[in-house]
């Protein structure tokens, strides 16, 4: 298995252009432009659809997604790639239910929502968790993963310098903190929702390649319907309710919990959305973003399930088996398209949630506790330095990950987000769908739904680290202690809830936006085909797995 990637200096070259032209993109759409709070936190409200469709993909992709989706592809089979197609789940709950109030209510902090519907306390602990799941999970993992890539694909270069693997692994750390901390500190949401949209194409450009050589190396041993045959459970969707991994109860239902937690009520999600500059571009910036979703799965996921064709079934560890790929598949001279692929998907998951941890910091915490007379440039200034300060924190964790590297980060993170999602996917699905839902319930459902979660995942015997199953039935035990507690205190004030309580009102989009966007811009229209495809997706392995039948039991 090789360490590292060969490559030659047109590779190198092709890295260096594209990191000059993404920090000269972010760099560019900012400068001139006046830093109010509603231009550099909400870039102002100007956001097209397809930047945001282009943004709210790359806030969920990291270069962890190469490595680690393949790695989980090589070991289960195309059954990972159900965390991006179940996104037509969580999108249709967004559009309909959550993004009309955010939009229209003008939220600069999803954390305001809690403070309005139930208080100022639940405002808080959500910030605070997010801003702490941020750093010490999405910003300090990613670092990682790029130091990682960094070592693996440029060390050879560095040898000179130092041979010590690890201290190129903090010289990568290190390398994408700066380059990407510089424009997304100095510019803001724009800066990072524009560079995300060419960084998106570049990840599509170099990320198709190994796809398509391992499909063209798999027609010396009969191609890809003779590889199904041989190896059917590769290509199994809907896996037995034992699975260690991907039980298909668990797959199906991980949209409760993850899904509405991490698209719905996550600043660094949802603030691509507000900056929209109207609600049919927040709508359709959704709706692209799930049409990209049907398709990532064959960049990430695709070319671990070929490789343990083309790699053999006993090749180890399997998080090597994208890089392995790219030696074998990829020559010199396109390698570099690779590089860029991954350090496109790293600095356009970096900057995402940078803005976002920055946003919660300034707007959460500054303004509302510390200075809430602060101008509009108190508050620019403030968000950039609490986003050196963020940047600077993620890469000293990130520092302590590469200390101990056996560890496997990616189960790590997800375990931390199937930990925390359950407690505050409930409140506030509650917030907007039940008038009775109160402080006392919300705050019970936190703080009780935790420690279930622990709980469950150390007592239930057979179920340690399935956390699919943890997280669900979680999210059950918060459904029926929201309502008991509720129920059972006093309800909230009629006049406080009903204004922000759903009504079908909110499905509908406002007259203007109505008049502006008819016939084919009819947002539902592509909403349809969207998730027509989806399921006729899912109606394939479905067909497949009565081919090929598996113990469901």
């Amino acid at each position: 298995m090789p360490q590292q990637i060969s490559l030659g200096s047109l590779d190198l070259v092709i890295f260096i252009l594209y990191m000059l032209a993404a920090v000269g993109l972010g760099f560019w759409v900012s400068i001139g432009r006046k830093k109010t709070t509603r231009g550099y936190f909400l870039g102002g409200k100007t956001l097209p659809w397809y930047v945001i469709a282009s943004s709210m993909l790359a806030s969920d992709v990291s270069s962890e997604h190469f490595i680690a989706n393949a790695g989980i592809g090589y070991k289960y089979g195309i059954v990972a790639a159900t965390a991006s197609w179940n996104c037509w789940i969580i999108y249709t709950i967004f559009i309909w239910v959550f993004l009309p109030y955010y939009v229209r209510t003008n939220l600069y902090t999803i954390p305001e929502f809690l403070e309005r519907r139930y208080d100022t306390v639940c405002r808080y602990i959500f910030s605070a968790s997010l801003v702490v799941g941020y750093v010490g999970a999405i910003l300090a993992g990613t670092l990682y993963a790029g130091g990682l890539a960094f070592e693996r694909m440029l060390g050879p270069f560095l040898g000179g310098w130092t041979a010590d693997p690890h201290a190129h692994v903090v010289l990568g750390i290190i390398f994408f903190a700066v380059v990407t901390g510089t424009y997304t500190i100095y510019g803001g949401l724009r800066s990072a929702a524009w560079t995300d949209f060419m960084q998106i194409i570049i990840l599509g450009i170099g990320g198709v390649l190994v796809p398509i050589l391992g499909l063209i190396a798999l027609r010396g041993s009969g191609g890809l319907l003779a590889y199904a045959r041989e190896a059917p459970d590769k290509f199994q969707v809907f896996l037995p309710v034992t699975h260690e991994r991907f039980p298909f109860t668990g797959v199906f239902t991980g949209f409760l919990t993850v899904g509405i937690w991490y698209t719905c009520t996550s600043q660094h999600m949802v603030q691509r959305v507000l900056a929209a500059k109207d609600e049919w571009n927040a709508r359709m910036g959704v709706i692209g973003a799930g049409f990209l979703h049907i398709i990532t799965p064959f960049f990430f996921v695709f070319p671990g399930v070929l490789a343990y064709k083309l790699l053999g079934p006993d090749f180890k560890p399997a998080d090597a088996a994208y890089l392995t790929l790219v030696q074998k598949l990829v020559w010199p001279g396109l390698r570099g398209l690779i590089l860029a692929a991954m350090a496109a998907a790293l600095m356009s998951n970096l900057s995402a949630v940078l803005n976002s941890a920055s946003t919660l910091i300034t707007i959460d915490f500054y303004k509302k506790l510390l200075r809430p007379d602060s101008t509009d440039q108190q508050q620019v200034r403030f968000g950039q330095l609490a986003g050196v300060f963020v940047l600077a924190a993620s890469a000293g964790i990130a520092w302590y990950f590469s200390l101990t590297p056996k560890d496997p980060l990616f189960v790590k993170v997800q375990n931390i987000f199937f930990f925390i999602a359950p407690p505050f996917s409930v409140i506030f699905c509650a917030g907007l769908l039940w008038r009775r839902a109160n402080t006392p319930g919300a705050l019970a459902t936190i703080v009780l739904g935790f420690l279930f979660s622990f709980a469950f995942d150390r007592f239930i015997k057979g179920q340690q680290g399935v956390y699919l199953h943890r997280a669900f039935f979680t999210w059950c035990f918060c459904v029926l202690t929201i309502a008991v507690v509720s129920w059972f205190t006093k309800p909230p004030p009629a006049e406080k809830v009903e204004p922000i309580l759903w009504t079908p009102q909110y499905a509908k989009l406002p007259e203007e936006d109505k008049r502006r966007y008819h016939g084919l811009l009819d947002w539902r229209i592509w909403w349809l085909l969207f998730i027509g495809i989806i399921l006729a997706i899912y109606a394939f392995f479905l067909w497949f797995r009565f081919q090929h039948p598996v113990p469901m039991f």
